[in-house]
């Protein structure tokens, strides 16, 4: 199934919701959410080659007060 950019912002805001409590537990870096970052990226763009990584960074980075 492909996927869309309600799909994406919905993944997207998983990822927001992943990091913030992955933080409460321990001590992220901007390493490690690189990297939970890069493997939501993978999986979207595997499902769409329309999907945009700068635009997911984008918005999650956004949603985290990282940007």
């Amino acid at each position: 199934m492909k996927m869309t950019r309600s799909n994406f912002e919905a993944q997207a805001d998983l990822c927001v919701e992943i990091v913030k409590d992955l933080s409460e537990s321990m001590d992220l870096t901007l390493g490690h959410i690189d990297d939970i970052l890069e493997s939501f990226c993978d999986m979207c763009d595997r499902s769409n080659p329309a999907f945009s990584r700068k635009r997911f960074r984008r918005w999650v980075l956004d949603k985290l007060n990282l940007i």
